[in-house]
């Protein structure tokens, strides 16, 4: 039996944030009743704001499949590329694409103040229900399916569902439910974020990455004549940065790089934001016949740029695997074991070199010796560029760099004068 407050779907999504609003978007797009329950008010004044915002070239068509091309452009984002300013040299290729042959292979700075409430209105719009200020509290799985207990201000309510997809973030409440446990790496570097007005844009829009001494210090230039600047620098160097009024520090080590836009009339048009424990982790995909997306699978360092994209890339993932099929639960069951290993195949490789990034111990001399290699291939820069934008897999690009390196031991050297 079923109470006046209880509810009845097919997918249950717990979590409306980027992963959780693309999962439901596409799954009521194909004809399923879906509820997403989040503990959180999801007004239009809600949106990440700890965020780079900078969807890559990998994940960029993954809007049109949501129905939301009209995102990929001005006045709601601004096309970009990235380039990387390092000790060995300059990494970039020509053209305004990732890939020098396709032109239309280019990142995007969409902020999520966007991004997100055009994902919940696009859900709204195929259908699906939201359930916000809404909690979960456990869940049960039955011969028919999941038996979800809730809690909203009103008092505990019941939700029964064929399938539950997890998409509740990094503190996820169903991984801990389900004994999802994750598996922790360390990230050794703080971050700290801000926005300014008064930057000028890079030339063509570019998002400029300059690693300098172990840090990373990005220049996003964002629409509305804003431009965020996120530091990633280990945590004694952004100690006390954080809060209102602190942009002076940002813009004082920005001003210092050679590579950055002029700062003389930046001004802070935010309060700083930022963290100083972030570690990495990784969940398995799929527990118990729970799907996890985004965040709730995958949380990596905020350098690597890939929340984002990894949070839509799983939740494109988890809804091709489970188009077409039935509720059978054996068609269910191999849908899921289809994204588990879709989601291996495609994610997970990028894991180790990420969590590699994140710690502070490779040397001066160390990255030298590495982008002086990438710097010195056309070739080569080009592939790096790809694996960043996770359009290549790392092992290619491992491949290809130990192609160049040994390449360059055998180049005779050149005759003295």
């Amino acid at each position: 039996m079923t109470g006046p407050r209880d509810v009845v779907c097919d997918v249950l999504v717990v979590g409306g944030s980027l992963a959780g609003c693309a999962t439901a978007i596409r799954l009521a797009a194909a004809g399923h009743d879906v509820v997403v329950v989040d503990k959180r008010s999801l007004d239009d004044g809600h949106y990440k704001q700890l965020c780079t915002h900078f969807l890559q070239p990998h994940a960029v068509p993954l809007l049109d499949t949501l129905g939301l091309s009209d995102l990929r452009g001005r006045p709601h984002a601004v096309p970009t590329k990235a380039v990387f300013v390092t000790v060995g040299g300059v990494v970039d290729s020509p053209g305004p694409g990732y890939d020098p042959a396709r032109p239309d292979s280019y990142a995007l700075n969409v902020e999520r103040r966007v991004l997100d409430p055009a994902l919940r209105r696009r859900a709204h719009e195929v259908g699906a229900r939201f359930l916000d200020g809404t909690a979960l509290e456990g869940l049960v799985r039955d011969d028919e399916g999941w038996s979800v207990e809730l809690r909203d201000a009103a008092g505990p309510r019941r939700a029964r569902a064929r399938l539950v997809v997890a998409a509740d973030g990094r503190r996820s409440r169903v991984a801990g439910l389900l004994g999802n446990d994750a598996v922790v790496r360390p990230n050794e570097r703080a971050a700290v974020f801000g926005y300014f007005r008064g930057i000028p844009a890079p030339d063509q829009d570019r998002s400029v990455f300059v690693r300098k001494d172990g840090d990373l210090a990005c220049v996003y230039p964002l629409v509305g004549g804003r431009t965020e600047l996120v530091l990633f620098s280990h945590p004694s160097r952004v100690q006390g940065w954080r809060g209102d009024g602190h942009g002076g520090e940002l813009v004082r080590y920005f001003a210092a790089l050679d590579a950055a836009p002029d700062m003389t009339h930046a001004t802070l048009d935010s309060p700083v934001l930022g963290y100083t424990d972030y570690p990495n982790q990784v969940r398995r995909p799929v527990v118990d016949g729970v799907p996890f997306v985004g965040d709730a699978v995958v949380s990596l360092d905020a350098m690597s740029g890939t929340g984002c994209g990894f949070s839509l890339l799983s939740a494109d993932l988890l809804a091709s695997a489970l188009a077409g099929r039935s509720w059978d639960p054996d068609d269910v069951a191999a849908g899921l074991a289809l994204y588990a290993s879709r989601h291996d195949a495609q994610i997970v490789p990028h894991v180790d070199g990420i969590c590699a990034d994140s710690l502070v111990g490779r040397g001066e001399e160390s990255e030298r010796r590495t982008f002086g290699t990438v710097c010195a291939d056309p070739g080569l820069s080009a592939d790096y560029l790809r694996l960043t934008g996770r359009m290549t897999a790392p092992a290619e690009f491992q491949a290809a760099f130990m192609r160049a390196v040994l390449s360059a031991r055998r180049r005779p050297a050149a005759t003295p004068a």
